[in-house]
């Protein structure tokens, strides 16, 4: 979701006028959050599969860039032939059965945006539910695989606390930090901010804010922290995909652009940064798109035939059945440093050990 202007007013400014009226809400959510954080690490979830589970989540509503993250998550693992798979909620989704496996052409309408764009891209096993230990389960369970899978990533969830999860991953958006560090609705916190000295990893998209930059480099007991770059990689037709634009085919050109994710502002500017001039129009986080919608689109082409239309890959999923010809998304390479992607690995096979010798003893 996008956030309203006040959660991003910092704290050393001075609060907005609605954070402090909204802040006693704002305090008995972060007070339950906490609580059931605690209650699940003194009680934790029986394990419902013998993989490794990995979640993928934020502290803050809104986008945080979990998507690419698991994009490059999976080449790395792909990498050292770790076998594979992803749970999601399915967000946005309207099917009435779960679980259910997601597929390359699945109704994003029905399982959701991002299942349906990971399963574009990756070359593994997706479930998704609202209740993710289903998901997690229908993997675990699945008889076409050729064998069990070592890791299963969850796709957010960092406070779905019945699942069992072995490590934690928080992404952060640099550019929009944790706001004004307050729960929500008084801010965009899901829990206080010292749930990310907690997790296994810190992952900020893109250059962390000075504020958090302070909290981060500075104090030793915060989580291990990496920088994720997503470096334009070309623009991609909407409607026929395989059809492909260098990243500054549009430089120094008018373009329409829209995006329904949770933080538009950081699409645009990429969009300014390769040397685009921008007409914008934003929609909701996980918009379900329809033809009408892009009526603004057909009057702003009235004058400019020719003027194109660029939008997000999250947002090209659902919009290919329609798409016109001057459609296009703009495909992104998330890149992490071999460094993190050493630790991490270090992590997975400790982890992958623990599990084997307990089946040895089992």
């Amino acid at each position: 979701m996008s956030w309203p202007g006040f959660w991003s007013k910092s704290r050393k400014r001075g609060l907005a006028w609605q954070s402090k009226l909204l802040w006693p809400l704002g305090k008995w959510v972060c007070m339950i959050a906490r609580r059931r954080y605690l209650a699940f690490r003194r009680s934790p979830p029986p394990r419902s599969s013998s993989a490794i589970v990995m979640v993928v989540g934020n502290v803050v509503v809104g986008g945080a860039g979990k998507t690419p993250f698991i994009l490059w998550l999976a080449e790395i693992l792909q990498q050292h032939q770790l076998r594979f798979g992803v749970v999601s909620r399915g967000y946005g989704g309207r099917s009435k059965h779960w679980p259910q496996r997601v597929y390359q052409d699945s109704d994003p309408l029905e399982v959701g945006d991002e299942p349906v764009l990971l399963a574009k891209h990756l070359n593994c096993p997706i479930a998704v539910s609202p209740k993710r230990t289903e998901a997690v389960a229908m993997l675990s369970e699945a008889d076409d695989l050729e064998a069990p899978l070592d890791i299963i990533i969850s796709d957010d969830g960092l406070q779905h606390f019945a699942m069992a999860r072995d490590i934690e991953i928080a992404l952060i958006d640099g550019q929009r930090g944790l706001g004004n560090e307050l729960c929500m609705p008084a801010g965009p916190l899901r829990e206080p901010k010292q749930r990310l000295k907690e997790v296994d990893f810190v992952v900020s998209n893109g250059q962390v804010c000075q504020d958090l930059n302070d909290a981060f480099r500075t104090k030793a007991n915060v989580a291990e922290y990496e920088t994720m770059r997503l470096m334009p990689v070309c623009f991609r037709n909407v409607a026929e995909p395989h059809r492909h634009l260098a990243a500054d085919a549009f430089y120094g050109q008018s373009v329409n652009a829209m995006a329904g994710i949770g933080n538009p502002s950081r699409f645009y500017q990429t969009l300014k940064n390769l040397g685009m001039t921008l007409q914008t129009k934003d929609f909701a986080d996980h918009q379900s798109y329809r033809p009408q919608d892009f009526e603004w689109v057909s009057a702003e082409n009235e004058t400019l035939p020719q003027k194109p239309l660029v939008m997000t890959e999250k947002d090209a999923v659902k919009c290919q059945a329609f798409a016109q010809e001057n459609w296009w998304y703009l495909e992104v390479k998330p890149v992490c440093s071999p460094e993190f992607a050493n630790r991490l690995l270090e992590r997975i096979n400790d982890l992958r050990s623990q599990v084997l010798n307990q089946q040895k003893v089992g």
